[in-house]
């Protein structure tokens, strides 16, 4: 198999993921948004709306209105920094256990995926994944063509 035909097979299956990740989310009744911001906060415990909008090419606007959301409902918390225009957002006590019975069911999901693939191939899958990742940053962070 040539190399584009790879990339393209390589890209049709993360974008595949993706769209997974939000059809999960509809069917538990939940915005694929409000599912990527708990998501990321239990992953990382804290990051920033501007982060979470980057890391996953999501709009600000997006995040900041799922933020608001889960703030009233007491789920997440905005931590004070001194000298930091943004604050980091963290996940309540209530907000992790929001989180833990709202996720659940997608955390089994990936579990069973990864199992299905067996233990090795997986770990092999994503450490690859994350070879081709910073090789690709290379290239393109240091004056790609």
């Amino acid at each position: 198999m040539d190399f584009r035909r790879q990339m393209n097979d390589l890209c049709a299956c993360i974008f595949r993921q993706d769209e997974l990740y939000d059809i999960w989310a509809k069917h538990s009744g939940m915005k694929p948004s409000t599912v990527t911001v708990l998501y990321m906060l239990d992953q990382f415990s804290e990051m920033t709306q501007g982060g979470i909008a980057q890391m996953c090419l999501l709009p600000k606007q997006t995040i900041h209105t799922v933020v608001q959301e889960l703030e009233q409902a007491g789920y997440l918390k905005k931590v004070s920094v001194s000298g930091r225009k943004e604050k980091p957002l963290r996940l309540t006590e209530s907000g992790k256990r929001y989180t833990a019975d709202k996720l659940g069911g997608l955390y089994r999901a990936e579990e069973r995926a990864a199992a299905a693939m067996g233990a090795e191939q997986f770990s092999a899958m994503v450490e690859m994944t994350r070879k081709f990742t910073d090789a690709f940053a290379k290239e393109i962070l240091d004056g790609a063509e």
